[in-house]
């Protein structure tokens, strides 16, 4: 596996020390290559024994073998004049995309769509910003003929999570996974019956432990820009993708073309 995807899909699960190497490997991970292990703990505020361990917890044999790895993985950049902002955000795109690329698992797709078809009800839960992402692929959902409802008040989705059933799946949109009022909804679901899906960036987090089906997307806060950060990039992008595995099906394509006859979106 990737190391840098490793490093993300942990972070949880990482000390405090750790997570200081995970921030700075994730950040600076073209400089790894040529580091040494000293440098890389001198850097970080920590120890060579940190290091190593660290290197372990996400399955590399060696500090040596992590950065071979690391350099393999990385995106080759673009050229770039000095303050080429086209190029900069370019370059950001392509790396959560190539990343929550690598992150996204073809059977998790296939069981996705195969829960998504047997349910009666489909209730799509975010706050803030993973609100909007949630909204969209709500609506995307409710094109293609499904039951869809989004919400991203918590007293709402509480109460619709309250009255559910085993015929209602739960799709939650957090990329922390640590929300409390999409945590705290989705356990009402789960006493409920209903089936949970989440799209979250770690592995271990309490949206990912109610889970039944759980899709890991890169999180764009470890991409080392200030000028700017989309952190719905890479959950909108998954949605892109499901929805077109979707539409390879007559029925949902037909019914997402006549809710665009219906809205003059010719």
């Amino acid at each position: 596996m990737n190391p840098l995807v490793a490093i993300q899909k942990n972070y949880l699960r990482f000390s405090k020390n750790e997570r200081s190497i995970a921030n700075y490997i994730l950040q600076n991970s073209p400089k790894i290559n040529n580091m040494k292990i000293t440098e890389l703990a001198h850097n970080t505020k920590t120890s060579c024994a940190t290091v190593t361990r660290f290197v372990k917890k996400i399955g590399c044999p060696s500090y040596s073998d992590m950065k071979v790895d690391i350099s393999q993985h990385l995106i080759k950049n673009i050229s770039r004049q000095e303050n080429d902002i086209l190029s900069e955000v370019f370059s950001f795109y392509q790396t959560v995309i190539k990343n929550t690329q690598q992150m996204i698992d073809q059977n998790s797709i296939k069981q996705f769509i195969k829960l998504l078809k047997s349910q009666e009800h489909i209730i799509l839960i975010g706050s803030s910003n993973s609100g909007v992402s949630a909204e969209a692929f709500g609506l995307r959902l409710m094109r293609m003929g499904f039951d869809a409802q989004s919400f991203i008040d918590p007293n709402w989705m509480k109460m619709r999570a309250s009255i559910s059933t085993d015929n209602d799946l739960f799709l939650a949109i957090s990329n922390s996974g640590t929300t409390k009022s999409i945590v705290d909804t989705l356990k009402i679901a789960k006493k409920q019956s209903a089936r949970i899906v989440s799209i979250t960036s770690y592995l271990d987090n309490p949206v990912a432990q109610i889970s039944d089906l759980i899709f890991h997307v890169y999180n764009p806060r470890f991409t080392d820009n200030e000028k700017f950060i989309n952190s719905q990039f890479s959950n909108m992008y998954l949605i892109d993708i499901l929805t077109s595995c979707l539409q390879e099906e007559d029925k949902f394509k037909d019914s997402m073309q006549k809710t665009r006859i219906a809205v003059g979106d010719k």
